[in-house]
């Protein structure tokens, strides 16, 4: 049988339930997904099996799992389908110019930050947009919701140079970090500071933050230290202020936060430099995906924004 004579006996509905059989790991979870019976989903999957003349999943040790056929088949699919989606929402937004969706991954400072301001932005000129944020660090934003295709782009800072072969990524800044304290701590009325100083601190930090090649883990290596012992791991802005206003502790702003915090009155920046990092804050997407209209309109804004970050003086 040939090409086109299978595409003809290839159904789109069987192509998504094979792909969510696979991604969901199993018929049982997948059926309640698909708002289908078990025996549906069985069924769907053998006649799509029967069109192809090769088995898409077997038997395992763990239930049931994809064969390469299916493995194959599956990726292709979601992709299918994942096209098709964009497809119909490129079609509504040129139905509706001044509407139209934006689906985005963005680290919590840059959602508070540059991301959030062009949101602000977009939402004055285009009142009916619609915007869907996620927000982590950036392997899994772009692990789990880019390459699952959850969302249209990521804006972060990758942790590594290397990116999967299927991301593609563009320059948008690049960020310095600050070490801050609120205004009451006791290291607020030093007018110098070494690097020593602050290893006994109380300190909270992200988990890129705490890493070895981070500005903070380099800064304390060049200067023959060690990482903080006394450190609260943990990315949320919330908790940072917070403990900054009720405790004595450390912790790390992004120079592109600086123009954006509404309490930035109330933090005190250190007199101590971190080096910058060694990657600058990107745009990812997947090559082979069409952004809709909406989020090319989001993506232009954004860089305009990014392009007018103010150089803070100390960052000089």
């Amino acid at each position: 049988m040939d090409i086109e004579q299978l595409r003809r006996r290839v159904r789109l509905r069987d192509l998504e339930t094979l792909a969510l059989v696979v991604k969901a790991g199993g018929i049982r979870k997948a059926a309640p997904l698909l708002n289908l019976s078990q025996p549906a989903v069985s069924k769907a999957i053998s006649e799509l099996e029967a069109a192809l003349g090769v088995s898409l999943l077997a038997r395992g040790p763990r239930g049931v799992e994809p064969t390469a056929f299916g493995l194959a088949l599956a990726r292709r699919a979601e992709a299918l389908t994942d096209g098709l989606r964009a497809a119909l929402r490129e079609i509504a937004d040129l139905a509706d110019p001044e509407g139209g969706e934006v689906r985005l991954g963005s680290m919590e400072t840059l959602t508070a930050g540059v991301v959030g301001a062009t949101a602000q932005d977009l939402l004055i000129t285009h009142p009916r947009l619609r915007l869907v944020f996620e927000s982590g660090q950036s392997p899994d934003l772009i692990r789990h919701f880019l390459r699952g295709r959850l969302v249209d782009f990521v804006v972060a800072r990758p942790w590594a140079h290397e990116l999967p072969s299927d991301v593609e990524a563009k320059p948008l800044f690049h960020d310095r970090l600050f070490v801050v304290c609120g205004k009451q701590h006791a290291l607020a009325r030093r007018r110098k500071l070494a690097l020593g100083d602050l290893l006994e601190q109380r300190w909270v930090l992200s988990r890129n933050e705490a890493q070895p090649d981070s500005p903070v883990g380099r800064a304390m290596s060049e200067a023959g230290l060690g990482l903080p012992a006394h450190t609260l791991l943990s990315g949320s802005l919330p908790l940072r202020f917070k403990l900054l206003a009720q405790s004595s502790c450390l912790t790390c702003i992004p120079h592109s936060l600086l123009p954006f915090l509404h309490n930035r009155a109330s933090l005190h920046l250190l007199p101590v430099r971190l080096p910058p990092w060694h990657l600058p804050t990107m745009v990812m997407t997947l090559r082979d995906r069409v952004l809709p209209p909406a989020a090319e309109l989001f993506l232009t804004r954004l860089r305009e924004r990014a392009g007018q970050i103010a150089a803070d003086p100390l960052a000089t």
